[in-house]
Formats: C-alpha cells, structure tokens, sequence
C-alpha cells in the first residue's frame, strides 16, 4: 500500500470501507473525515484533485483503494468513482463511516454535536444550555490529552458527517492510572447502525495501547438503549448509585459497569 501524509490516512480509510462506486463529497465532508483543512491549492486548482504523480503524494488515499475523481465543483464538492461510468451522480455515501481521534480542527464540530445529542436526550450530566464549552478550551483539552495518553475523544465520521463519539476520561494518579470512564453517544439519525458498538470497541483498541486495563460506565437506570449496549459489549454490571441525578424534580439512579480488557 502506497504511503501518504498522515493527515490523509482517515480519508484513506473512509475509502477503504466504502461500498459504494461512485458518490459525491462536499469540501466540508471531506475535511470533517480527515479531521484537518485542505490545502489552499485544494479550493483553488482542479489540478490538485487530478494529480497522480510524485511528489504529492495525497491522491493514494482514494487511489489505493481504485477511486479517481470524475468531477470537481472547486471548493464546494468532489465525486469520486471507482466504476467506469461516465456519468456523475450526485449521489452520496452511503453507510461509510470511520472513527479517529479527535483532531484541533475538529473543536467546532465537537461542540456542535454535543449539542445536537444534549437537545436530543436527557441521558447527559448537563442540560443543552449549561455545557458551556468554547473552541479554544477544547483544543487545549486536546493538547493535554496527547501530552498525559488517559483521556481522548475518538469521533465517528459518517458519510463525512460527524453522527458520534465516545469520550474517555483516565486519570493522572498512579494508583488508578490504568482506569479510565467511558461514555457513548450517537445523534438519532445515525443510530440503530452499530455505531455506538463500533465506538466501544475503538475505545478499547486505544485503552490498550494506551495502558489502561479498567474501563468504568455509568448509565442512568432509564437509558435502556446504553444498558443493552454495554451488556452486549461484556460490561459487568458492578452496582447502583441511589439517587444519582435529579431530573424534573425527580430523583434517578445510575447503573455502574465495568470491563477488564
């Protein structure tokens, strides 16, 4: 497999799990997959999309995997295909997803789907106006969790828009540097798909490279789609906190799981 910068390996991988032959990304997607801008030459030349030739090296993310552009609509969309078709569909990709760890660049889109999935759900800790965050506290967020390796976002990435996450939360301490918490959440339209599986298990792949060997979940007693999912995953159900949340004047319990990996 022919090697390229690191910043197109997502966008290489979308590739790699795309089933469909010929479909249509926005700019914006495209960027929302790789989890960094393009380069201006990308907005500006459509050279840059048909290049095939050394020194670049950034078209072996779609042609290793027997995709060409067919057609470029400069900084708004590009259609790939890898069929011998000559039309253009403006068709979309359809369930072709990836999951990353979150990248500075992704900062806005976080936050924006943090809110989307707070004014969806009540299973989160806040209420959709008291979350709060800004860009620049997320991007130092994410400085400080490659600098300490016991906290990370991984974002899933689903036709080149942001459907997921799972957030983990590790711990400084010696004594409990190998446990980190885990949480899951997925937008509604995406969900029903295994993404929310998918998002455990690329949970787990980075707690073990990462040494951390304890992963912890909490679930308030009602969020029956996240009990199913962690059982499902082999989660022990460890025990029950009374009384954990306060929501509409009335009292919840939370369910604690755990998995030793």
């Amino acid at each position: 497999m022919k090697k390229m910068e690191k910043k197109y390996i997502p966008l290489a991988q979308f590739f790699e799990n795309s089933k469909q032959n010929t479909f249509t990304l926005t700019y914006q997607e495209i960027q929302n997959i790789m989890g960094h801008e393009l380069p201006n030459a990308a907005f500006l030349n459509l050279s840059w999309w048909k290049k095939t030739k050394a020194p670049s090296t950034h078209y072996f993310a779609w042609t290793n995997y027997n995709y060409q552009v067919i057609h470029v609509n400069l900084g708004i969309s590009v259609t790939f295909s890898c069929s011998q078709e000559e039309d253009m569909p403006n068709q979309k990709p359809k369930n072709a997803y990836i999951i990353r760890p979150i990248e500075a660049n992704d900062a806005r889109g976080f936050i924006n789907l943090q809110e989307e999935i707070l004014a969806q759900t009540n299973f989160g800790y806040f209420t959709p106006d008291e979350q709060g965050l800004t860009v620049q506290q997320v991007r130092k967020n994410i400085t400080d969790w490659r600098k300490q390796k016991t906290s990370t976002v991984l974002l899933c990435i689903y036709n080149g828009q942001f459907a997921g996450y799972a957030q983990l939360v590790g711990n400084e301490a010696s004594k409990i540097k190998h446990i980190a918490g885990v949480r899951v959440a997925v937008l509604e339209p995406f969900q029903k798909q295994g993404l929310a599986t998918a998002l455990l298990a690329e949970s787990e792949k980075w707690a073990h490279v990462n040494n951390i060997s304890r992963l912890e979940a909490n679930v308030m007693v009602h969020n029956e789609p996240a009990l199913t999912l962690f059982k499902k995953v082999d989660f022990t159900f460890e025990g029950k906190r009374e009384k954990a949340f306060l929501l509409d004047d009335q009292f919840i319990d939370e369910m604690q799981f755990s998995k030793i990996i």
